[in-house]
């Protein structure tokens, strides 16, 4: 749909100014087609996505296929913790993952989780949140809530798409164990990410909303 000029200051009042921009505008109409027609074949809720090591530079050169893709309609984390009954309008967490599931030791495997926030007490035992659970809790940086989100999308809530080959879902776990082993994570060596820059990460792929 192209934009209408509403500013009077740059009307033309000429009959031939009006035919000069016409002929301006359909030339340049004619040149850009194939810049248009990529625009329109992009997928509206899509994003270009890269892995982390990859996303340093954002290189989608041929000698880089299979460190980029296409990410699709990632949900925000904040939903699925808002939308934890199924039948809710807005509910789309995965099947495979309902809110129910328990974060540890899926999250942090060995009994090293048990040093987190997201643990509480059963009938006298320290048992893991679930996922729902973990949502609701603030903590610094939120990383974890971010992390949940991807890894839900990586399931396909809301039918999401998020291609192997930018991460697979050991991968987004990898990330979360790492940081919170180290409170970093290294997309490369000698490259720290700490939660500013991994839920950064995670945002501008599209691999949450």
């Amino acid at each position: 749909m192209t934009e209408q000029n509403t500013n009077p200051d740059l009307k033309q009042d000429s009959a031939n100014g009006k035919r000069h921009d016409r002929r301006r505008f359909l030339g340049a109409g004619v040149a850009a087609t194939p810049f248009l027609l990529t625009l329109v074949s992009r997928p509206a809720l899509g994003d270009t996505c890269f892995t982390p090591s990859r996303s340093l530079s954002r290189n989608t050169s041929v000698s880089q296929q299979g460190k980029y893709g296409e990410c699709l309609n990632a949900e925000s984390p904040g939903n699925y913790k808002a939308q934890q009954q199924a039948g809710q309008g807005a509910y789309h967490w995965p099947a495979a993952v309902p809110p129910s599931t328990p974060m540890h030791p899926l999250f942090y495997q060995g009994g090293e989780y048990l040093k987190t926030n997201f643990i509480k007490q059963v009938d006298g035992q320290w048992v893991s949140m679930t996922l729902g659970e973990a949502l609701n809790v603030n903590a610094p940086g939120q990383v974890h809530f971010h992390l949940i989100g991807a890894y839900l999308n990586k399931w396909g809530g809301n039918g999401a798409v998020i291609p192997d080959t930018v991460l697979t879902a050991r991968e987004i776990l990898g990330v979360w164990q790492e940081y919170a082993s180290r409170g970093y994570f290294e997309p490369m060596a000698g490259i720290k990410w700490h939660a500013e820059e991994i839920v950064d990460y995670l945002k501008t792929n599209g691999i949450v909303r």
